[in-house]
């Protein structure tokens, strides 16, 4: 079984994803510049996830268990949201037992994280589905200088693990930032990393040069696509930068922006 981590003191490492504040090397993030407290601002900003149908991770049994979701309706009077039933039911009894859980999306592309406390299983709509409190509070991030991007599906980015246990592995990058990048994975092969794991990777940045930098797992997160099937999504951030590797990423991303526009044009 994989395990997923969750922090007790919630910080923000260099790829914008949650991380424990403890043990980490990377510096935090001052999150009170990004963290919604007004109960309207709350809300206003959950309305924008139910209204695109974002999916929801949501992290329960401190970090041991999760549930794919949606955010199905918002109460403001009564101050509570409805979320959509799991798909697994032992994930879902561990959900109503759990007295803290960890919201995690991305709705166009604004990472969002939040806390709520214990559920309760009611009946929306004639179906089962959840019920918790609204979150007191809201981070959200949308930070310019970690813009992330795709890396391209065919002839993909790849990335070169050069000591990793099992010897060299190659796979492709999902997205680009100048804080990190995200490798999407099998469940096999997830089972070969774990979050803290620090590894010597090498990645191919055409045309600006290889880029060889330390590479450190900071989360694995479930992914649902569109067909219906998982993979995990491992949200990585670069620890050794300098400002000549810095500037490869940048030249690399903003490349690969401008491409994207010119396809769309």
């Amino acid at each position: 079984m994989l395990y997923y981590r969750i922090p007790d003191v919630v910080t923000v490492t260099d790829d914008l994803t949650p991380g424990a504040a403890s043990g980490s090397t990377q510096p935090s993030i001052d999150l009170s510049k990004y963290t919604l407290t007004s109960a309207a601002e709350v809300v206003h900003h959950l309305r924008g996830i139910v209204q695109q149908g974002q999916m929801v991770t949501v992290f329960s049994n401190k970090g041991k268990s999760f549930i794919l979701t949606r955010i199905l309706a918002l109460d403001n009077v009564a101050r509570t949201m409805v979320l959509d039933w799991g798909a697994n039911e032992h994930a879902n009894k561990l959900f109503l037992e759990s007295e803290r859980n960890i919201y995690v999306c991305s709705p166009a592309g604004v990472k969002t994280q939040f806390t709520t406390g214990q559920p309760r299983r009611i009946s929306f709509q004639g179906g089962d589905a959840f019920e918790v409190e609204l979150p007191e509070q809201v981070i959200k991030l949308q930070r310019r200088e970690f813009f992330r991007i795709p890396t391209p599906i065919v002839n993909p980015v790849l990335c070169q693990f050069l000591d990793h246990p099992a010897g060299e592995l190659s796979l492709p990058l999902a997205d680009i930032s100048l804080g990190g990048a995200a490798l999407v994975l099998s469940t096999a092969q997830a089972a070969k990393f774990h979050v803290g794991d620090l590894y010597q990777v090498s990645i191919e940045l055409k045309p600006f040069g290889v880029l060889q930098v330390q590479l450190e797992i900071r989360h694995l997160i479930p992914v649902q696509h569109k067909n219906g099937q998982e993979s995990i999504r491992a949200g990585c951030c670069f620890a050794n930068m300098n400002t000549p590797r810095e500037t490869m990423v940048q030249r690399y991303v903003a490349n690969l922006e401008r491409e994207r526009r010119a396809l769309v044009r």
